[in-house]
């Protein structure tokens, strides 16, 4: 792995299938993190585990495994987990 990818945080969405919620999330994680961005979508339909853990709590952003928000994209919180604004 490059010292680049090291050091730039994975970004998870756990989603839904036709969900728009989750549409409007990714648009705007890729907005503020950029190209660059490590960035996964995981629909939680396709593992039971991941469909028990999150329930209807569906989007919801991770940053290097920590919950950063549900529902709604939180950017100021997302810009401060990326080290935006340093």
């Amino acid at each position: 792995m490059s010292r680049q990818a090291a050091d730039t945080p994975e970004l998870i969405i756990y989603t839904r299938r036709d969900c728009s919620l989750c549409g409007q999330m990714e648009s705007g994680v890729r907005r503020i993190a950029g190209p660059e961005a490590r960035l996964a979508i995981v629909a939680v339909d396709d593992d039971p585990e991941l469909a028990r853990r999150f329930g209807p709590d569906i989007p919801v952003l991770c940053v290097d495994g920590e919950v950063i928000c549900r529902h709604f994209l939180d950017a100021e919180r997302l810009a401060a987990a990326l080290g935006h604004g340093r």
